[in-house]
């Protein structure tokens, strides 16, 4: 529960160096991960000494500009588990990019550029659901290092880059979403450990064992009573349901865009759940019917509809590795 990990600032030109050291470290480790297997591709050359340069001497001049601008700089527990939540999914569709056929650039283009749209359609989604709460003050929409992100409106965001984004780029916008649903999972608990540290999207009262009372000073939104922790009951549903029960299924799952419907479907059955601890303190009821929040009307839709789909395109289901299938194909 610290909503403000570090501060960073006020900088002096000594610490232009230091903060130039940290970024190329960080591009020259992503550039072999990039270019390994490839005959020479980092063989110290002078080419590659500038690039690598280049690479890193231009967000290092930004950091320091704005630092030291702006500073003292607060790095807020939200905004790195953000970033944490965008690396993990990063690198789990790395590591999975060969069953879907994307190249290691791809995989780094249209993560950025689904991170990128998930953020701005999470935050548009959250403001849109709260807008009484920023009546008063629209630039405060943009404090995203307060907490407040829409999952299903980071979810449209994704989805709306990205069917623009994959066919400039003549990548398969299913096989993309395909790829990325266990990371979006992995990514998805990451994130909500943010909104633990944050204090952000707490449950309702109550007097169990693990009820977890926020520090009064940790952020505007924490509750000042014990709440249920249902940001760790995400997590938990997330990495012990809805990944387990999608690598299970992903032998079976052969239609373009299955595997990631299929993960819409188990991740709302999660959400549907957590709902019921967050209801009349971090989740609306839905006015339609009261009987249901917001997001479990929904999760209710999602489940429905990918489940659905996903049935009728895959019945009988067979394995993608079984002759049979193959001789009845």
């Amino acid at each position: 529960m610290h909503p403000t990990l570090v501060t960073v600032g006020p900088w002096q030109p000594v610490h232009l160096p230091l903060v130039f050291v940290f970024y190329l470290a960080l591009v020259t480790i992503w550039t072999w991960l990039e270019r390994r297997g490839e005959p020479g591709a980092m063989r110290p050359t002078g080419a590659l000494a500038v690039e690598l340069t280049v690479q890193a001497a231009l967000p290092a001049v930004v950091t320091y500009v704005l630092v030291r601008r702006i500073g003292p700089l607060q790095v807020h527990s939200y905004g790195v588990m953000m970033l944490g939540a965008f690396v993990a999914a990063l690198a789990w569709m790395y590591v999975d990019r060969d069953r879907y056929g994307l190249k290691r650039s791809q995989v780094l283009q249209v993560g950025l550029l689904g991170f990128a749209g998930g953020i701005a359609g999470g935050r548009l989604g959250y403001v849109l659901l709260n807008l009484s709460d920023y009546s008063g003050d629209v630039t405060a929409a943009l404090d995203l290092w307060r907490g407040g992100m829409s999952w299903h409106g980071g979810l449209g965001g994704s989805l709306l880059v990205l069917a623009i984004a994959t066919r400039v780029m003549g990548v398969s916008f299913a096989r993309v979403f395909d790829l990325s649903a266990p990371g979006v999972a992995v990514g998805y608990a990451v994130a909500r450990i943010g909104c633990f540290l944050n204090g952000c999207c707490f449950g309702h009262e109550c007097t169990l064992p693990w009820a977890v009372t926020f520090p009064q000073s940790a952020t505007e939104t924490a509750p000042a009573f014990p709440s249920h922790p249902t940001q760790l009951y995400s997590v938990i549903g997330t990495l012990g349901f809805t990944l387990p029960v999608l690598l299970w299924l992903t032998p079976w799952l052969r239609k373009p865009f299955d595997r990631f419907f299929a993960f819409l479907a188990l991740s709302s059955v999660v959400r549907y759940v957590v709902e019921i601890f967050r209801r009349g303190a971090t989740a609306e009821a839905w006015a339609p019917m009261p009987v249901f929040t917001v997001a479990q009307a929904a999760s209710i839709g999602i489940f429905v509809i990918a489940t659905a789909i996903v049935i009728a395109r895959e019945w009988p289901f067979r394995r993608e590795d079984d002759p049979d299938a193959e001789a009845n194909g």
